[in-house]
């Protein structure tokens, strides 16, 4: 065959294939008057449309069809509910979530998250939910194995601060929990392709523990630590988030009183770089694309409404943000 026969074959095989349709952004906004608000959008910002008022902490699926988010009930607690993206009702999953305590499973089918002392998983279409452990839960939400068949979390011997806690993985379907680490410092796990991201740090007498990044495998074995960065008085360092989809880039927080910046770390070397324009700007992490080239985030720190926040995408090796919604906040997407 020759080589202008070979190249027009590749030229339509490539043709053929099918366009890759942008991805879904999540979002709130919250005016200085009236009620919370979440959002949808393209990955970039175009085509802003409001799903629904009075919800907040806004996540999408995987495939990026449904939204979870949360209401907050008149006993102070948060209702979990979900909206098909492209619009429409939603629907009542959890009468009781914590914030910023739910996940995804990778096939979109079922939610994992923290109501009260317990783990709980739902099924999106049906609504069936399952309680999978007890325990005292903090930090982040539970974190889904890239097969979708567990869950890992931590659980703390009680919820005051510096408690002893551990990370723990339970099977989807159910049955007994398996405890990871011993050490009583462990806590945030996250699930990547091929291994766990997790806090571990020293316990302090008065304040935060002194939070860095550490690495194990799913059975527990291999721990060691990954980041090394100098923890102030009143931070408690370190948290992974999320992982890229290769696990070559992790997205982490830096986290502690009225201080949430967003931070990105190399497995590899373990070198983690604050992505603010300047150091504590309040740049607060959001989420990282599967090919990890690109890091979502919020701007204009936590406190206040959203007239002051923006939300921005900013390159995950460095370099100028792009903001793509003004006035917004706690963002997420399935880029």
């Amino acid at each position: 065959m020759s080589r202008l026969a070979v190249v027009l074959l590749v030229s339509a095989a490539l043709l053929a294939l099918p366009a890759v349709a942008s991805a879904t952004l999540v979002y709130g906004v919250q005016p200085s008057r009236g009620s919370a608000s979440i959002w949808v959008a393209a990955d970039d910002g175009s085509g802003t449309t409001k799903l629904a008022t009075g919800y907040g902490a806004p996540t999408i699926s995987p495939d990026g069809t449904t939204v979870a988010a949360l209401r907050q009930t008149s006993s102070g607690g948060s209702g979990l509910y979900v909206f098909p993206a492209a619009g429409g009702a939603g629907r009542k999953l959890l009468t009781n979530a914590g914030f910023a305590t739910v996940a995804w499973s990778p096939d979109s089918s079922t939610i994992a998250a923290y109501s009260g002392h317990r783990l709980r998983i739902v099924n999106v279409a049906t609504g069936a939910a399952a309680t999978l452990a007890t325990g005292v839960f903090g930090g982040v939400a539970p974190s889904f194995s890239p097969a979708g068949d567990q869950i890992a979390y931590a659980s703390a011997t009680s919820s005051r601060l510096n408690a002893r806690s551990n990370i723990y993985t339970v099977p989807t379907a159910g049955g007994a929990p398996t405890r990871l680490t011993t050490d009583g410092l462990s806590l945030n796990p996250v699930w990547g392709p091929t291994q766990i991201a997790y806090s571990r740090g020293p316990h302090r007498r008065l304040g935060f523990p002194r939070l860095n990044i550490w690495l194990m495998n799913p059975d527990g074995s291999n721990q060691r630590q990954l980041t090394n960065v100098r923890v102030g008085t009143l931070v408690s360092g370190l948290r992974p988030l999320q992982w890229s989809a290769s696990g070559q880039q992790l997205l982490a927080a830096y986290g502690g009183q009225d201080t949430d910046q967003a931070y990105a770390v190399d497995p590899g070397t373990g070198a983690a770089r604050d992505l603010g324009a300047h150091r504590f700007d309040g740049t607060s992490p959001g989420a990282i694309s599967r090919d990890g080239t690109t890091v979502l985030a919020q701007t204009g720190g936590q406190e206040g409404p959203s007239a002051g926040q923006n939300v921005v995408s900013i390159p995950f090796a460095g370099g100028a943000r792009t903001i793509l919604v003004r006035r917004a906040s706690t963002p997420d997407w399935n880029a």
